[in-house]
């Protein structure tokens, strides 16, 4: 299997190939040091650093509070993320002002996803999957599209009260 060619697929996997068939013939060949997965080159390290630090920087999201922001505040064909509690919350208001929450956690690496307004999608800076507004996957390298989340805010669930309770509440009794 050969795997992580970085946009270069088409050359990697000839050069590959090639340098596959000459092992099972036990032939030598001319890229197999350069090729050569535990291969060491120091020249690379500060790329090497710099790159998994990156991944590394993604994950204090985790951690991080985020504010949590009332559904109502999102503004039309805009994202947020937010802490309930201990998961993170997507939500996305489409054209028409209905809210989808989704999980904010890709289910590639668990990175957490943020909104990009320019593309209209949920992005994940850990390793590039994109998502639709509705979580739908565009672009992996995740397989699966973001987990669905039931979000109620917690002060619409306060609003709902019963007709006894709102009558006890006020003096007056109104069965509708």
């Amino acid at each position: 299997m050969i795997t992580g060619d970085s946009g270069n697929g088409m050359t990697h996997c000839t050069i590959g190939a090639m340098i596959i068939t000459d092992q099972i013939l036990h032939r030598q060949n001319p890229w197999e040091d350069l090729y050569d997965p535990s291969r060491i080159s120091l020249r690379a390290m500060p790329t090497y650093l710099k790159e998994n630090f990156n991944v590394a920087a993604q994950y204090p999201d985790w951690i991080i509070t985020k504010s949590a922001h009332s559904l109502e505040e999102i503004p039309r064909g805009e994202g947020r993320v937010f802490r309930d509690g201990s998961q993170l919350v997507a939500a996305y208001k489409n054209e028409l002002g209905v809210c989808h929450t989704v999980s904010a956690v890709c289910p590639h690496l668990g990175g957490i996803v943020s909104w990009n307004w320019s593309e209209k999608s949920w992005d994940c800076t850990c390793q590039g999957s994109r998502f639709d507004g509705q979580r739908r996957v565009i672009e992996g390298p995740a397989l699966r599209d973001l987990e669905i989340i039931e979000y109620v805010e917690p002060a619409v669930v306060a609003e709902r009260v019963s007709p006894l309770e709102n009558s006890l509440k006020t003096g007056h009794f109104n069965p509708a």
